[in-house]
């Protein structure tokens, strides 16, 4: 399909220009002096994708001529060209929710060609994901959103207030750059605003921060269902910039009166709520508790001192072997890291870890991580112990790193561990953020011939048709699978079922978690490959694993 791109203003000259800008873009170019012009032009020429306005014309200004041409011919991308400096116009304009770029004259050439050419991007992926271009028009600034609270809250209607923090949204601005990551951010508003509550009025307080708030009736569903109803679209993967993304929310909130009597304190605490999960790893969407705020303080204090921790030599790591269900025999081991805070004691790494994640930590402790789990299995090697498989998990902004590859072939490099004994394990969840440049990541890895397990299968968005695509070597069930599947049948069922799913992908399976014997038989007679667990061991450090290396196979295999 040709790009058909239209020209606004009022000045010949400028018209002239801009036509020379563009004329080496491969764009049919159409031109227009003024609004009416414009939309009589749109009108008689359906095919025009892009309009380039002026922003100053008589009779009708370039936020004027955008909003009708949003509401008569809705899929047409819309951007402004002006000369005014003037910030409200720049602010009306893009908070109309009809423009979708602001640019400035005296304009650079690179960059208005650059933003003419990514409007075009997202005029076609909308068409492919026939969502429509709606005009965000209900989309509330913080200001308005508070004085609509504010009146609730006077008036002594209860109010909820639900606060979404999209999960890991910087990452995307490293993927993809900040124009793609800003029609993500477009495309999430447009389908909370689809799918909220006809009660409920919907704001943005930051970039990837939303607030719902609605009054409470007696009628109303639970808050948690209610969000959970609320979030139903994004189970499926949305398609942004050439990648199908798996979109997931931290989410807190918090009613009126009882945990806030006025605006401030009421957003204050559902934020707390959000921190709260973000930081204890939850995967439900808790309402605010007083100690809340004491936690958040305590795990700022965390956070700083996390910074340090490697320093300090705080840090180490331990080491859970993974015994083969028909030798009893250790054939790999998950390095696992572990946190002694000088003053506070072991830091469970529930706490730690989602601390390091959304720190931007996670990346130099991750490395440290790998670094020393393939020096110390080496040194095994070199003691004559016998050989297994070691596993590190990655996190998944690792994952989004294009500096991994080198990174970990570096790694391997001076450990001298040969990249068949390493294991890279990768929560599902992750994998799913953003499969094509997850795919694209994996099989670089692999190309180093390292192995690829997937970790904690089953608790995300597993989907048969993304399982086959990846290039993994290992299947890890969850222990959440494991504790009670002998006193269910279905369960028994689901885990039979993913073994011989992952067998006949080609997969070995490790079961996590198991704790006692009579789990083993019956997943021995599941023909699982490998299990882990504190039936034959808890993570121990290097010199008791050492041990555990000499005294296989290990006592409790069943004949």
């Amino acid at each position: 399909m040709k790009k058909t791109l239209l020209l606004v203003d009022d000045e010949p000259s400028i018209l002239s220009s801009l036509k020379r800008v563009f004329r080496r873009s491969g764009y049919q170019i159409l031109t227009a002096g003024s609004g009416p012009e414009a939309l009589e032009l749109i009108r008689v020429n359906p095919e025009i994708q892009v309009v380039l306005t002026d922003y100053r014309m008589p009779g009708m200004t370039g936020g004027e001529l955008l909003t009708e041409v949003n509401q008569q011919f809705s899929n047409v991308i819309g951007l402004i060209l002006s000369g005014n400096a003037d910030i409200d116009i720049l602010i009306d304009a893009l908070n109309s929710g009809v423009v979708y770029k602001f640019l400035c004259k005296p304009w650079d050439q690179s960059k208005i060609v650059e933003a003419v050419s990514f409007a075009f991007k997202r005029y076609y992926e909308l068409q492919e994901s026939h969502l429509p271009l709606l005009g965000l028009e209900e989309l509330l600034s913080r200001k308005e959103l508070m004085q609509h609270l504010e009146q609730w809250m006077k008036k002594g209607t209860k109010t909820v207030i639900f606060y979404l923090d999209v999960n890991n949204f910087s990452s995307y601005n490293d993927c993809f750059g900040y124009d793609a990551a800003d029609q993500l951010l477009v495309c999430i508003a447009q389908i909370l605003m689809l799918n909220k509550p006809d009660t409920s009025l919907l704001g943005q307080m930051s970039g990837d921060e939303f607030v719902i708030i609605m009054p409470v009736t007696s009628s109303d569903e639970n808050p948690q269902l209610l969000i959970e109803t609320i979030l139903q679209p994004f189970r499926d993967l949305i398609h942004i910039a050439g990648h199908d993304l798996h979109i997931t929310f931290n989410i807190g909130f918090a009613i009126s009166p009882t945990d806030g009597n006025t605006p401030e304190a009421l957003l204050r605490n559902a934020q707390a709520a959000v921190n709260h999960s973000k930081q204890v790893g939850s995967t439900t969407f808790p309402r605010y508790f007083v100690s809340m705020n004491d936690k958040s303080q305590q795990l700022m204090v965390l956070r700083n001192d996390l910074h340090q921790a490697i320093e300090r030599q705080q840090l180490s790591l331990v080491y859970q072997p993974k015994i083969c269900t028909f030798t009893g025999s250790i054939v790999g081991a998950e390095s696992l890291l572990r946190w002694k805070h000088d003053s506070l004691g072991m830091i469970s790494p529930s706490i730690f870890i989602p601390l390091a994640e959304s720190s931007g930590l996670i990346d130099s402790i991750g490395e440290w991580v790998l670094s020393g789990a393939c020096y110390q299995s080496q040194l095994w090697k070199n003691n004559g112990l016998p050989s297994f498989l070691m596993s590190v998990n990655l996190s998944g902004r690792q994952l989004q790193r294009h500096t991994l590859i080198d990174k970990v072939r570096n790694i391997i490099e001076l450990s001298g561990i040969l990249p068949e004994q390493l294991e890279l394990e990768i929560t599902e969840t992750f994998l799913m953020q953003d499969i094509d440049n997850s795919l694209k990541q994996l099989h670089e890895i692999k190309g180093l011939g390292i192995r690829l397990a997937i970790d904690d299968f089953g608790t995300g968005y597993s989907s048969l048709n993304y399982l086959s695509r990846l290039p993994v070597d290992t299947l890890k069930i969850d222990r959440s699978f494991i504790i009670n599947f002998l006193e269910s049948k279905e369960h028994e069922d689901l885990i039979r079922n993913m073994i011989k799913m992952s067998h006949d992908l080609g997969m070995s399976v490790v079961a996590e978690g198991v704790e006692t014997q009579a789990q083993f038989n019956k997943l021995r007679h599941l023909k699982c490959d490998e299990i882990q667990g504190y039936l034959f061991s808890p993570p121990v450090p290097a010199e008791q694993f050492a041990i555990l290396l000499e005294s296989q196979p290990l006592v409790g295999v069943a004949c």
